[in-house]
Order: structure tokens, then C-alpha cells, then sequence
């Protein structure tokens, strides 16, 4: 299917269908195809699907001081934030080479320790050791991060969901990229505030025909890939 038919044909699904149900559809008939992957671009696609997920949290925590010191006297609740006001924060990603281009962040306070951030508009960005066209990525319906703060151990998790589209020259790619809830993840920023890293938690995609495979993170946020592949 040529390529624009193709983005009018999966726009349409995913906007008749309010879960992941469509979009389990779509990567499942023409997601990306893992076994194709050598072992090197299964570490970069892992790289970059955990990196971005990162770079989103941090911008999620500029916005919310921004917001805060626009409005000291209110307690936040909900509100948005524009990507493009905050692309150098690509280089807080230590192991991905990522260039923000656009998107708007829809952040919800859902306790008063715990936050959701989704997407109104896809994350655009760059990669290149995975692709030379455009990467969208997805935080609606049933996607999300969830990051929560523990201040009495000063520490902070996270897991997601996210759908992924990669524009990129000759085929558009699909894949999803889910946390797994028993190892969620530790979010870490250096005491110079100059790389954030998800570490010590484990996460996997999910390409064509209900193939995935998995990693876990290392202390400093680097994708370590298993021995043997597994599904969940």
C-alpha cells in the first residue's frame, strides 16, 4: 500500500477506536519487522524508544516549575506544554542521538504525588540510527506515562505505553513500546542536571505478526538486551 493511502487508512482506524485495540491492529498486520533486526538495531530501537520517553518526563518536569512560578498561589491540576519551547532538552539523552521538533504534552496531576502525561499532539522527532524520516510517537487512550515521586525517599518511577509511527522514506513502520509493571523504572538526573536516564527497569516492543523482544536498563539508563528473546 503506497504510503499516503496507507497514513489515511491507519488515521481513520485509529480514530474510530477509542483503545490500543487499533493500534494492536495496525503493528500486528504492518508493524515493524523484528526478525529483520540484527541485534544492533534491536539496541538502538530500544535506545531511542526508552530515550524518548525520558526527554519527555524532563520536559514534563520544566513545564510544571514553569507553570508553577507563572501561577504560585494555584495548585496544578492539569496543563499543557508545546515541544518546540523545549528542544534542547534532546540533549539530555546520554546513548540516543534525538532532535525534537514538535508536540504538545497534556499532563494531568492525578494525586498529589503522581502525574499522567499523554499527548493532544504526537511527539515529532528525529533519529537517525534508526531512521531518516520522522518518528511520531503516541500518548492517547490507553497510552501514558505515569511517573510518580516519593519524597520521603527522594526517589522517582515510571512506566509507559506508547505507539509509535516512523515516517520514514520508503515505509511507514509501526511499533508499540510498553514498561512491564513488575521492574517499572527509576528516573535519574545527574547532580549537574545535564542527562536524564530511565534506569534499572525493563520494558518491550512489539512489531509484526506478535513479535517482540525485551530489555532491561542499566544503572546509568543504557539498554541491555537479554540472551533469549521472550513474550509476554
Amino acid at each position: 500500500m503506497k504510503k499516503w493511502s496507507l497514513l489515511a487508512f491507519i488515521s481513520a482506524l485509529l480514530m474510530g477506536c477509542g483503545s490500543n485495540d487499533a493500534e494492536d491492529v495496525v503493528v500486528d498486520t504492518i508493524g515493524l519487522d523484528i526478525d529483520g533486526l540484527s541485534t544492533q538495531d534491536k539496541q538502538h530501537y530500544a535506545q531511542v524508544s526508552t530515550d524518548i520517553n525520558t526527554l519527555i518526563i524532563h520536559i514534563g518536569g520544566q513545564c510544571f516549575d514553569a507553570e508553577s512560578e507563572r501561577n504560585p498561589d494555584m495548585e496544578l491540576t492539569g496543563f499543557n506544554c508545546n515541544i518546540a519551547n523545549y528542544k534542547d532538552s534532546a540533549s539530555q539523552a546520554q546513548y540516543s542521538s534525538i532532535s525534537l521538533i514538535s508536540g504538545e504534552l497534556a499532563i494531568t496531576r492525578t494525586s498529589l504525588n503522581t502525574y499522567k502525561i499523554q499527548t493532544n499532539d504526537n511527539v515529532k522527532f528525529h533519529a537517525a540510527s534508526i531512521s531518516d524520516g520522522t518518528l511520531n510517537y503516541r500518548l492517547e487512550d490507553d497510552n501514558a506515562i505515569h511517573f510518580t515521586e516519593n519524597e520521603a525517599t527522594d526517589s522517582h518511577t515510571a512506566t509507559f505505553r506508547g505507539f509509535f509511527r516512523d515516517d520514514k522514506t520508503l515505509d511507514v513502520t509501526y511499533w508499540t513500546v510498553e514498561s512491564i509493571s513488575s521492574t517499572p523504572f527509576s528516573y535519574e538526573e545527574d547532580t549537574n542536571n545535564q542527562h536524564s536516564w530511565l534506569a534499572g527497569g525493563s520494558a518491550k516492543l512489539s512489531g509484526k505478526d506478535g513479535k517482540t523482544f525485551d530489555w532491561t536498563t542499566s544503572t546509568t539508563g543504557e539498554v541491555v538486551l537479554p540472551l533469549t528473546r521472550k513474550r509476554y
